[in-house]
């Protein structure tokens, strides 16, 4: 029986045309595995896919669960000795194929890191962040590695070795929204040994009208997008990564609180630096130097 080398998972929700585009964009090989988890499409929106393509898993929930929730369970069914992760409205490049065949017998990397363009319904397409980043550590920059570690928590962006993830017991968090931070961040951490892909291997797409995702940043989620945030600046602290994030920027101008009165947002800013003793001052310094950092990535992009 053919080796599987890797897992290619796929959470799905009410975009079948899209998904048969990405799944037309992987090559069929015998070594890898292909895993949709569709979390609770509606019922003219359930995807149907050829079974000798894709294993196909519906969860049995009564409402959506998040992305989070879908890649856990595609992770229980993997079988390969290589992680990978799709989201259903993206889609691979033709250099897929060999890269694929370059990491079949690699034992020795926990991480690689993959060179990705957005890409939008007009055709235009334009590199994503991480562009610039892989090169900067191809030239052998100083900063570049804890960058690519701790600057970028995409799973699309990295393929993972499962026996990592395992030993660690590595799973996504099961939100709505902001699922994928810790388990991303996490695997930069523990990984021995990174590789990055400068060729492009990966294009997400960036839709005019905005992300599926976009329509749960609200505030049913700040709380837990919170304790996100204090996990996140606890992990940099641990790692010397100086981007730490600010509590203030899910309340200036933020989707994840805008809709919540004055005062019950300074009680949540408040009991958030207070939980995670981190003072005023500290926060928005944290905040300031965020926006300038920002700032200078646009302008020199």
């Amino acid at each position: 029986m053919q080796q599987i080398n890797y897992s290619i998972i796929i959470p799905h929700k009410n975009c079948p045309d899209l998904l048969s585009r990405c799944l037309a964009s992987i090559p069929d090989r015998d070594d890898v595995q292909i895993i949709v988890v569709d979390d609770n499409s509606d019922n003219d929106k359930k995807p149907v896919v050829d079974a000798q393509k894709a294993e196909l898993i519906f969860l049995d929930e009564e409402r959506a669960k998040g992305a989070g929730r879908a890649r856990n369970i595609g992770m229980e069914k993997a079988k390969g000795k290589w992680l990978v992760f799709s989201d259903a409205d993206d889609c691979y490049t033709e250099h897929l194929n060999a890269f694929l065949d370059k990491y079949a017998d690699d034992t020795d990397t926990d991480i690689v890191y993959l060179n990705v363009h957005c890409f939008n319904e007009k055709g235009e397409i334009w590199p994503h962040e991480i562009t610039s980043i892989i090169k900067a550590f191809l030239k052998g920059k100083s900063h570049a590695e804890k960058r690519l570690r701790y600057g970028i928590w995409t799973p699309w962006s990295r393929m993972v070795r499962k026996e990592m993830v395992e030993k660690h017991q590595l799973r996504f968090d099961e939100l709505l929204t902001c699922n994928d931070k810790m388990f991303c961040l996490k695997c930069s951490k523990l990984a021995q040994k990174m590789a990055v892909e400068p060729t492009v291997i990966y294009h997400y797409y960036r839709p005019a009208g905005g992300s599926q995702t976009d329509k749960f940043r609200n505030s049913l989620v700040l709380d837990s997008l919170l304790d996100i945030c204090g996990q996140t600046i606890s992990l940099y602290q641990e790692v010397g990564f100086s981007q730490i994030p600010s509590f203030l920027n899910y309340f200036i101008r933020s989707r994840y609180s805008v809709d919540l009165p004055l005062k019950v947002k300074v009680q949540k800013y408040r009991l958030a630096l207070k939980k995670n003793k981190v003072s005023l001052c500290t926060d928005v310094r944290r905040f300031v130097s965020d926006k300038i950092a920002s700032h200078w990535q646009s302008f020199i992009h």
